[in-house]
Parts: structure tokens; sequence; C-alpha cells
């Protein structure tokens, strides 16, 4: 065969090392689409993964805090507390109201709605959480008009001993005499939420109010009640919104003891006189009442 045959024959028909090399690579391929395939249908169709009782306590760690969220806000629309608890309870975490005090305390940090930092607190307050927070968005109100409690004030019953009398002589009639009613005790209306010094950096002392409702928003038309030895005097929060609604103050003297109290009822906080701040100025105070009374209005 001549050289040019040979050239050509090798040209038509490659080297059998070389058609060995792509068949391998080509099979190896096929395999692998055969069994991922394969794998896809017998997980998908043929043999799927279905969770079956998989409780909360499964949720990775991010979840279960939006769990716990949500009792909150379920809670806060059915008041149905032992099915929060069975909802908690889920979780089988024996630290879940640590994590719902970091929920709240998270919650306030990011400034979310003040409902949902209120509903976290009801809730806490509810399984028996005492924390700061939770006093502060969740204390215990009262509900409506707070009413007085007296003893109920019953008429003695006095029997008259019936003794012989001469005929025609009429009996003696006996009249119970009235036993006084005790004075009834006004409850709290307002509590004391906040007492700190204020040093405005200016030679005018003052006693700054603050009246907050029971969901802790600004409150106009308190009425505070300032006396001192020799004298008295009020004013109102609200009439001043440049400091904002639920604001008042009054003007202090030196040398002179101040007693404040809201007119509506709320702890005497006595003792307030004008002391030096760091920068040897005179200084006041400021104090912060919240209302108690849900759905009350402090200016009927």
């Amino acid at each position: 065969m001549s050289r040019r045959r040979r050239r050509q024959t090798a040209a038509h028909f490659p080297a059998e090392p070389f058609l060995t090399r792509i068949s391998a690579a080509g099979l190896i391929l096929l395999g692998l689409a055969l069994g991922l395939a394969g794998g896809l249908y017998y997980a998908w169709v043929a043999a799927p993964v279905v969770f079956v009782d998989a409780g909360p306590s499964r949720l990775s760690e991010f979840y279960q805090d939006e769990y716990i969220w949500l009792v909150s806000q379920s809670f806060a629309a059915d008041g149905d507390l032992d099915q929060a608890r069975r909802r908690l309870d889920a979780l089988e975490d024996p630290e879940v109201n640590g994590r719902l005090i970091t929920l709240l305390e998270t919650s306030l940090r990011q400034q979310q709605p003040a409902a949902l930092s209120r509903n976290l607190a009801q809730l806490a307050r509810q399984l028996g959480i005492e924390e700061r927070a939770v006093a502060l968005f969740a204390p215990t109100p009262l509900f409506g008009t707070p009413t007085p409690t007296a003893t109920p004030f019953i008429a003695p019953s006095v029997t008259p001993t019936s003794t012989p009398t001469p005929t025609n002589t009429p009996r003696p009639t006996l009249t119970p005499t009235n036993t006084p009613r005790p004075s009834p005790t006004p409850l709290p209306v307002y509590r004391l939420l906040f007492q700190e010094r204020v040093c405005p950096g200016e030679p005018a002392p003052r006693i700054e109010a603050i009246t907050l409702d029971a969901l802790l928003e600004p409150e106009a038309g308190g009425e505070v009640l300032v006396s001192w030895e020799g004298g008295s005097d009020r004013f109102f929060t609200g009439f001043k919104p440049e400091q904002g609604v639920g604001y008042g103050d009054f003007e202090m003297a030196e040398d002179v003891s101040y007693t404040v109290m809201l007119a509506a009822g709320s702890p005497e906080i006595s003792g307030l006189r004008v002391e030096l701040c760091d920068d040897g100025l005179p200084g006041g105070w400021r104090l912060t009442f919240q209302n108690l009374v849900v759905g009350s209005d402090s200016s009927d």
C-alpha cells in the first residue's frame, strides 16, 4: 500500500485509544444523569419525605422566636391563657420565659409599634414574669372608674323588752341610733412611673410633671397639686405642646420643700427641693405619672 493510501486510512479511522477515552467519559456522564434522575424520581414521586407530628420544637431558633411572637398576638386577640401556655410548652424549651423577655426588649430597642410590645408584655405578665419592661408596658390596670370600698351600713336591730304597764299606757318606742359610715378611701388613679433630677443648664429650677395614659401615650389635662409650708398652687399638663402633650411645669423657689400629687389621685411626692447640679446651677425634678384606669380621661 502506498504512503498516500495509508495516510487517508488513518484520517478516516482515528486511533483506537482515543475512541476508548471518549466512550468512557460519555458513559460516566450518562450514568450520573441517570442516577440524578432516578434519585429525584425516588425522592419526589416514589417515596417522598413526609413530616409527621413535627412540632414547633423542630423549628430553627429564628422561627421559634417568630412563633413566640405569634402566640402573644393570638393571646391579645382571644385572651385564652391556657391555650397560650400549651402553645409555648410545645417549644419544649425550659428558658421560654427568658426568650419572651428578650423578644420584648428587642422590640423596644428596635422601636417597633407599641401595640406589638404591649402584647408581648401582657403575655409575660399573665405568665407571672416580673421584669421592668413588663411592669412598664403591662401594669396591673384598673378598669373603668375606681369605686371606693366602704363597710356597708347595717342599721342595728333592737328588740324592746316588754314589761307590765298600766292599762291604756302606751309602750315606749325605741329609736335606733345610726352608726356613722366610714369615710371611703379613694383609690389611686395614677402611679409614679419615674422621678429624676433635671439640670436644664439655666437658672430656672422647675417641677416638671408628665402624665401618660395606661398605654403610655401622652395624656393632657392632668391637674397637678403643689403645696409647701404656708402655700399651695396647681398647674395642668398640656398647656405647653412644644414640650409634649402631657407636659406641665412649676417654677421652684430655693429653700422651699414641695409636695406634689395629682388631683385625680396619686401618691404624694414630698421633699422636692432645689438642688445644685454638677455645673453649679440650680436643678429641679421631673415626675412621670401613668394612669392605671384603662379608657379614662383625666380631663373628665
